[in-house]
């Protein structure tokens, strides 16, 4: 199997930045090569079947909500959120508001990185959902969803704390 695909490396390459658009081909190629050997019954796909199952996995891959490709980049817009740039928010003397701020750079780089970078996101634009929505692209009622998740494990953890 793997010399198949040392064989037909450039073309397998070239379809899967042909589906995506050029978009993401590196990590999507990856995951198709590695859904495509994991595959149980690979062995039994006839030769000139192959390249057509393939087509089939990265289609898949790119164009399914669930797939694994969708939840790590596209879903969360990996490249589009760490590009922002994030204008200096000057300290106020307030304990809490450096509490947040030392909470959002932990998570960012131990926890979950979306919350916290979104939430940075939400508070750069004036803590203004539709302005958060506009400057990521990610729809609006997930920008709700996921600013007041985050806002709600911040509160949580400072009940916690106390």
């Amino acid at each position: 199997m793997n010399q198949w695909i040392i064989d037909n490396y450039q073309k397998l390459y070239q379809i899967t930045d042909k589906l995506c658009s050029g978009k993401d081909t590196d990590e999507l190629f990856q995951f198709c090569i590695e859904q495509f050997l994991y595959y149980p019954k690979i062995e039994n796909i006839p030769v000139e079947n192959r390249l057509f199952f393939f087509v089939r996995i990265v289609k898949n891959q790119y164009h399914s909500n669930t797939s694994k490709f969708h939840k790590i980049y596209r879903k969360h817009k990996f490249q589009e959120l760490h590009n922002i740039e994030i204008k200096d928010i000057p300290y106020e003397d307030s304990d809490e508001l450096r509490w947040v701020y030392e909470q959002i750079e932990h998570d960012k780089i131990y926890g979950d990185w979306y919350y916290a970078r979104l939430f940075e996101i939400y508070i750069s634009e004036g803590c203004s959902m539709t302005n958060t929505h506009k400057r990521t692209t990610i729809p609006l009622n997930s920008v709700s969803r996921d600013v007041n998740k985050y806002r709600k494990q911040l509160i949580k953890r400072k009940k916690n704390k106390s």
